[in-house]
């Protein structure tokens, strides 16, 4: 597992819901700071506050240690293309659909 790579997904998370480190820690009963060491990829975290943070926030636990969401649900035809682009035009993607979110004011805060 890289934690570097779950600390930013769930800092992209934690911006999507427009909550700061202290609200989202509340939230999960962990220490801003250790939010923060989590958030950084300098800490990992435990199946307890793992178990926190997709219970209290209803984020995948997929999609946080493995960058794919929860197989439960049919896929949607989006989602269905999305799966269909080549992993080394991902970067592109991503600032195309940041793009487009900004453009239509869905974007979460930086």
């Amino acid at each position: 597992m890289d934690k570097k790579v779950i600390g930013k997904r769930l800092r992209q998370e934690r911006q999507w819901l427009s909550l700061t480190r202290e609200q989202f820690s509340e939230k999960i009963e962990i220490s801003p700071q250790f939010l923060a060491e989590i958030e950084n990829g300098t800490k990992g975290m435990s199946a307890e506050t793992l178990y926190k943070i997709c219970e209290k926030t209803n984020i995948s636990a997929d999609y946080l240690l493995l960058g794919r969401q929860s197989s439960g649900n049919e896929n949607t035809p989006a989602v269905e293309l999305l799966l269909k682009i080549p992993p080394r035009y991902s970067h592109m993607v991503e600032t195309i659909l940041q793009a487009y979110l900004n453009s239509i004011n869905l974007t979460p805060p930086s």
